[in-house]
Formats: structure tokens, sequence, C-alpha cells
């Protein structure tokens, strides 16, 4: 191959990654509101959702953070390839719907998003791989639109359940049955084949680049100093994560679909709406972050979102909890982009998929316990502690981010 064929498959590296998250996120969108009403219908209580969606991300976070340490070790495109066979794999046995064991088991060791965004290794590998395709303020912006792209996908996803909920309530009247349960099952295990089918086409260029540890026949080991800010950070992280498990997508659902009694053609309109005014942020981010600095975007965006986010719960009817939560969403997701471009500037080249594997998976393992304990509050009288729970965790969250790493110095000069 001449260099100039490596040059243009190198540049198609994006593409292909934007089309296997776009493949995902609609996938993860679209399961994670139909999935519960599913189960609300088959009589699944919403303490046992909970703990099925504790499963999924106890699974998600175990993952992350054991193949953190060995993701160029083992090969980036090999770890996406191999999580994409175990979704496929996996997926199909959710058709024995009424064994909750065999459920759970689905849960921990698939890809099923109980929040409609990422779950599993794939972001974090992701992340590393556009690191080294781009630098500085260009990463930033290409972590934007990836993430543009993510929830354009996932509000897509949600559309595409609303339209389940339009079929369903028009040719059965009663709901989702077995046969289109099993054709979203099929659906949802297609998505998985697609995503590995794109993998596939993957070129080493996104690899780690060989360092002098690699060449010497030994494996790169992140300094003590690197271990100990990767740690810092991810505790944060898994801070605010345990804060956002409170109230995932599917517990949102479930809440809404109880509180308010909004069906399922409904829920897919309002969950395209929240994903639709997040990707939109995503962009504002970017812009923002050249002006004020990473840092104070993710801080400054997020606090007010966390003041929104307490305020639902207390509102009269579903139309002011709906606006609520739309206006929430307009600021909540601006630091998913810039957290991920400030994270990345923190580190080395070689230490970046040990980085954004153990802060995601730490961030999947903060989420893992909360679900469950979200759905034991809304199981009881007290339907708006999660709320009032996130929120204030959150805000801890981000007063902490501020003042442990104002002063940290980031690293925009490495080059391609």
């Amino acid at each position: 191959m001449t260099t100039d064929s490596r040059n243009r498959r190198r540049r198609l590296e994006p593409a292909l990654l934007l089309s296997a998250r776009t493949i995902r996120e609609v996938a993860f969108g679209f399961i994670s509101i139909v999935l519960p009403v599913y189960w609300h219908e088959q009589g699944y209580s919403v303490v046992t959702i909970g703990l099925l969606y504790t499963f999924a991300l106890i699974g998600s976070s175990i993952l992350s953070l054991t193949l953190g340490r060995f993701v160029d070790r083992l090969g980036r495109r090999r770890i996406l390839v191999t999580s994409s066979i175990l979704w496929i794999v996996t997926t199909p046995f959710l058709l024995a719907s009424k064994d909750v064991t065999l459920i759970g088991v689905v849960m921990l060791l698939g890809s099923i998003s109980p929040t409609g965004k990422e779950i599993g290794i794939y972001l974090g590998v992701e992340q590393a791989m556009l690191s080294r395709l781009y630098v500085g303020q260009a990463r930033t912006n290409t972590y934007a639109w990836f993430n543009l792209v993510g929830y354009t996908a996932t509000a897509v996803g949600a559309l595409l359940a609303s339209v389940v909920g339009i079929t369903a309530s028009t040719s059965t009247g009663s709901g989702i049955g077995a046969t289109m349960f099993r054709g979203i099952v099929i659906s949802y295990t297609v998505a998985g084949v697609i995503q590995l089918a794109i993998y596939g086409l993957l070129t080493p260029s996104v690899e780690a680049e060989a360092s002098k540890a690699a060449t010497d026949g030994t494996h790169h080991v992140p300094e003590r100093s690197t271990r100990r800010l990767v740690y810092r950070l991810s505790s944060l992280f898994a801070l605010d994560s345990f804060a956002a498990g409170l109230i995932v997508q599917g517990i949102l659902v479930y809440w809404f679909r109880v509180q308010y009694h909004v069906d399922l053609t409904q829920l897919g309109l309002i969950f395209f709406g929240t994903n639709t005014l997040s990707a939109l942020s995503s962009l504002a981010a970017a812009r923002i972050a050249k002006r004020i600095g990473l840092l104070n975007t993710m801080v400054f965006t997020h606090l007010p979102s966390n003041v929104l986010l307490m305020l639902i719960p207390f509102m009269p009817n579903a139309t002011l909890a709906v606006a609520i939560l739309l206006t929430r969403h307009l600021l909540s997701q601006m630091d998913v982009p810039t957290r991920q471009a400030y994270s990345m500037a923190m580190v080395d080249t070689q230490d970046r998929s040990y980085l954004a594997a153990w802060t995601n998976g730490a961030r999947t393992l903060g989420t893992s316990p909360t679900p469950v304990l979200s759905g034991a509050m809304l199981a009881t009288s007290l339907t708006g502690l999660p709320f009032l729970l996130a929120g204030g965790l959150k805000i801890i969250y981000d007063l902490s981010l501020f003042v442990t790493f104002r002063k940290v110095p980031l690293d925009f000069s490495e080059k391609n």
C-alpha cells in the first residue's frame, strides 16, 4: 500500500468511529426506553428493573477497569471487536424474558444500556483512538462532534421507541407483545453485527504509537504520578456517576410512566427532545471552552443544570416536569466533550488508553449501585428523593473538581 493510500485510509478512521458510535447509540437510545416499558408490562417491579440495570453497569465497569491497563497491549481494535461479539452472542437470551436470573446474566455480560448512552469499553477505546488522530483545540472540536453524533443517534433511538409505541397501540392495543419484542431483540442484535463489521475496517493507524518499552520487548507502565492523577480523577467521576445513576434514562422512563401515566409514544418523544438538546449543547461546549477554558466550561454549565434537576419532582404536572427536564439538557451535557478533551490533555500520549479505560470504567462503576437504590426509593413514597440526591451530589462533584484541578497544567503540545 502506498503512502497516499495509507493516508487516505487514515482519514477514514474518524468516519468509521463515528459510524460505529451512531449505530451503537441508536440501539442504546432505543433499548433504554423500550425495555423498562416492556418489563413494566410484564409485571417486573421497579426494584427488579433497578437491580437488572445495576447488573448491566457492574458488568460494564468490571470490563473497563480490568482491561484498562492492557488495552494497548491487547490491541484497541481487538478489544472493540471482542466486545461487539459479546454483544451479539448475549442479546438473544433476552427472549427468555420470564427468567430474571438469565436476564441478569445477559445484563452483566452484554451491552444493554440503562442510560441510553455509553456502556462497556467502547467509548474509552474510541476516545484513545481519536486522541491519536487529533491534538489541541482540534481534539476538543472532534470530541464535540463525536458527542453530537452520539446524542443525535440516541435521540433517533428514542424516536424509534416512539414508533414502536404507536405500532403497539394500534396493532395490539395492549402494549408490546411477544412477537414485537422478538423483533426488538433481533434488531438490537443486528446493530451489534453492523458495529462489528465497521470495527473490522479500522487500520493500525488507530493503535497506540510504539513506545521505547514496546520496542525493547517490555510493556509500558504508567508512572506513579500519572496513576495518582488518574485515581483522583476517576474517584471524582465516580461520584458524578453515582449521582447520575439515580436518574438514569431507564429509571426516568419508569418514573414518568408511573408518576404521570405517560405512554411509550410520548416517552420516546420526550427523550428524543432531551438527546437532541444534548447534541446541540455539545457543539456549543467547544466554542465556550475556547473562550473560558475546558474546566470552567465543565463546572459552570453543570452547576445550574443540577439545580434544575432538583426541581423536577416538585412540578405539579407532566408538562412542567418535561419543560424543566428539557431545559436542563440544554446545559447538562456540555461537560462531556470538554471533560474528554481535558482528561486526555492531562497525561502523556502512551497513557491515554489507560486513562480513558479507567475513568470510563470508574464512571460506570460509580453508576452501578444506584439504579437499584433509586428503584427502592421509587417503590416507596420517596419518589422525589432520587432527584434531590442526584442534584446535590453532582453539585459537590462540580465544586470538588474545580478546587482540585483548577491549577493542573494541560499539555496540548504533542504532534500527530
